[in-house]
């Protein structure tokens, strides 16, 4: 599975295959040419519009430092749109609610 990364700057907005990614900054495919200094918020996984910088850039890379220093790896790392697990109802009427083979009343 390829993470990747949406990197919005004030002129552009592009998805971006994450190379490497650490606690303090990520590495990325770099297919718009963004220079050193730029800032950019990063979007990964869980986390939204995350502030930082445009450390380094060369050879169709670049590396991102992020601006609150560091993030939480496992919760980019997780899939978009995910949520957490909402628990079912075992007992009682709750249990049948949703299921389509249950005669409903009228």
């Amino acid at each position: 599975m390829f993470l990747k990364a949406r990197v919005e700057s004030s002129t552009i907005v592009v998805e971006c295959r994450v190379r490497n990614l650490s606690e303090s900054g990520v590495c990325i495919d770099n297919p718009v040419d963004l220079s050193p200094g730029k800032r950019v918020l990063v979007t990964m996984g869980a986390l939204h519009h995350l502030e930082g910088w445009v450390r380094w850039a060369h050879d169709g890379r670049a590396g991102l430092a992020f601006e609150n220093g560091h993030i939480d790896v496992a919760e980019a790392r997780r899939p978009r749109g995910t949520v957490e697990a909402v628990p079912q109802h075992l007992a009682g009427w709750l249990s049948q609610m949703h299921n389509p083979y249950q005669r409903r009343g009228g």
